[in-house]
């Protein structure tokens, strides 16, 4: 299919923004499911976008932006919901956005929507001006998804700020984080006041490191930073995980998705379509490449990406660590369910994929054993939705 292809094509439409593509990528997808799951279980649910643009679209339906996305997934995911479930589900929405062009063309946008939905509103007013106005605006039975995804960062990411949202209960955020801003503004005496509201008191420490352990570093005390700020007042554990999303031309990081909730099946699903997004970048960027390779030489139908599956091989020492360190004695025995696999995500920010292989290599070295397995599984050696059980042997 060569240039012509599924991911040569989506790049074209992103083109100078094809870091978006990633990020709308599992917008989408995670989105759909949340939907379809939290959408059998309540009768009410809020789609909140705080920094909605849009941004740089090429399409008339907005269909290459989050608005456009969110509105046609609560649609269909509606539709579906009544038609398979015959269960009837209030969606509502908030788009927010201060510049007078971008909320007029949301404006225009939200009256096309689907008439199954509630007609999405647009709110010309500044996310922390808007955050009491929006507790009050959402109904207390009602779950409530929030995407922040700003253009800059201060005064917006910091916990403090989004701690109002991340109290309330049953509801679950997005969160860009600018990792690029970010990351050069360590470098910056001026900065440190907005860095240790981000971060917390002790951040220099980890800013010392370099590259990779410098970003996972920093993004730990965030995390750390998020959870503390919702204290004893939320009914069970912040919880967290962190998508980075890179250039398309290099290995380097340009942001980070921060997804924060309060359960642990909430959190399982989210890393499930975190890591087909993660594999659909590795695809994207080889695209990229293969696209510059065939332009240079003047053959545009030569290369494609869209069957590409690049193997990916975790820190396995380290995850087999993380299984070991929760069965620590000969003899014992751990149930693995929702929250065993939520832990170890926060834990070491493993893929699934990459905490199974973890777990099959200690399973063929004799160390475990899946007592509910009749014979050894290679892709899932454990199947954590039926919580079946491990044994140390050794």
């Amino acid at each position: 299919m060569g240039m012509n292809g599924v991911i040569s094509r989506a790049l074209e439409r992103y083109e100078d923004r094809e870091h978006s593509l990633v990020k709308h990528h599992i917008l989408a997808s995670y989105l759909e499911r949340c939907l379809m799951i939290i959408g059998q279980k309540w009768s009410k649910i809020a789609y909140i976008d705080c920094f909605a643009g849009p941004w740089k679209s090429s399409s008339n339906d907005l269909s290459d932006t989050s608005p456009g996305i969110a509105i046609r997934h609560m649609a269909a995911c509606q539709t579906e919901l009544r038609e398979r479930f015959q269960h009837h589900v209030q969606i509502r929405s908030v788009f927010m956005e201060t510049d007078t062009e971008r909320a007029n063309l949301l404006d225009s946008h939200v009256q096309l929507a689907p008439r199954n939905i509630v007609r999405p509103e647009v709110w010309r007013k500044s996310f922390g001006e808007a955050i009491p106005d929006l507790l009050r605006w959402l109904q207390p039975d009602e779950f409530a998804f929030v995407f922040v995804d700003p253009f800059g960062w201060k005064g917006i990411i910091e916990p403090r700020v989004l701690a109002p949202l991340l109290k309330r209960r049953n509801t679950e955020l997005l969160i860009n984080f600018m990792w690029n801003f970010i990351n050069l503004a360590t470098g910056l005496a001026e900065q440190d006041t907005n860095l240790t509201g981000v971060f917390g008191d002790d951040w220099r420490e980890a800013a010392g490191s370099a590259g990779e352990v410098k970003r996972r570093e920093l993004m730990r005390r965030y995390r750390g930073k998020l959870a503390a700020e919702c204290g004893e007042q939320a009914p069970q554990r912040l919880r967290t995980a962190v998508l980075p999303v890179e250039y398309i031309n290099k290995k380097k990081v340009i942001f980070n998705l921060v997804y924060a909730t309060h359960h642990a099946a909430g959190l399982v699903v989210f890393w499930e379509e975190a890591e087909k997004t993660s594999r659909q970048q590795d695809r994207l960027k080889l695209q990229h490449k293969l696209d510059q390779m065939a332009r240079s030489d003047g053959q545009s139908d030569l290369f494609s990406a869209d069957d590409h599956s690049a193997e990916r091989t975790g820190p396995m020492q380290d995850l087999k660590k993380a299984w070991l360190r929760r069965i620590p004695k000969v003899g014992d025995a751990l149930a693995v369910d929702m929250v065993v696999m939520a832990d170890l995500i926060e834990e070491t920010d493993g893929l699934l994929s990459d905490l199974q292989s973890a777990l099959g290599e200690l399973i063929k070295e004799g160390m475990i054993e899946n007592s509910n397995a009749k014979r050894f599984r290679p892709k899932n050696p454990v199947i954590f939705r039926k919580n079946e059980v491990l044994l140390r042997l050794k």
